[in-house]
């Protein structure tokens, strides 16, 4: 994780979390896509405008991930993570928020690559990796 200083003089987690988010947001808009689910599509040029996030809007970018996640998975019948579940209802100026957000990012990667087996869709988190098999299959073919 990169932590850059602020001329504030603080330490903040920026651009290299809230990148990872972003491939999230990407994921999670290709599976609304796949059920007909309006998401927040046009949102995407106005989030990759402002990559460089402090962490708590890397904090709320997750917990929105996680809100456009629960109705798809009820749609698929796939329990909600209990984790990502109550840190919905958990209150936001915790002061542990750099240790949880690395935390809740796993579970949330976890529940969109369930979904994305489920529909047999390539995240774009994945693309890289599908590419690179496809590659090395061509030259082994």
């Amino acid at each position: 994780m990169c932590i850059i200083p602020e001329p504030s003089g603080k330490n903040e987690t920026l651009d290299p979390l809230y990148e990872v988010l972003l491939y999230k947001k990407k994921d999670i808009i290709a599976i609304q896509e796949k059920f007909g689910i309006s998401g927040n599509a046009n949102q995407i040029a106005n989030i990759e405008a402002r990559r460089q996030k402090l962490l708590a809007d890397s904090y709320e970018l997750l917990l929105e991930l996680v809100r456009d996640l629960i109705p798809i998975q009820g749609k698929l019948g796939i329990d909600i993570n209990p984790v990502l579940e109550t840190e919905l209802r958990r209150d936001k100026a915790s002061s542990d928020k750099p240790i949880r957000l690395f935390d809740l990012l796993l579970y949330l990667e976890d529940d969109i690559v369930t979904i994305q087996e489920k529909l047999d869709i390539i995240g774009y988190s994945n693309q890289e990796r599908a590419e690179e098999a496809n590659e090395n299959t061509r030259a082994y073919l």
